[in-house]
C-alpha cells in the first residue's frame, strides 16, 4: 500500500456531501478512499490504458513471428532449460 503524504482540501455543497456520507456508510469506506478512488479511476486510470495499448500497438507494429501456443511453449521450454 502506498504512503499517504499529501494532503488536498476541497469543498462541497451539502448535496455533494450528504451523497458521500451516504455511498461511504454503504461502502464501509471513509470518504477519503471514495475521494482517492474516485480521481484513480477518472483521471489515473485512463492514463494507465493508454500506454497499455500504445505498448500493445508497438508489440504489433513489430510483425515478430508467432507460432501456435504449444510450439511456442516447447520452445520457451526448451530455452529456459539449455
Amino acid at each position: 500500500m502506498a504512503i499517504l503524504t499529501q494532503r488536498v482540501q476541497t469543498v462541497l455543497t451539502d448535496e455533494q456531501y450528504r451523497q458521500l456520507t451516504h455511498i461511504a456508510a454503504e461502502t464501509d469506506k471513509p470518504i477519503s478512499v471514495l475521494v482517492r478512488e474516485a480521481v484513480e479511476a477518472v483521471y489515473f486510470a485512463p492514463e494507465q490504458e493508454k500506454r497499455k495499448l500504445e505498448a500493445l500497438q508497438e508489440m504489433f507494429a513489430l510483425e515478430a513471428p508467432v507460432a501456435d501456443w504449444e510450439q511456442m511453449e516447447e520452445e520457451i521450454i526448451r530455452g529456459a532449460t539449455q
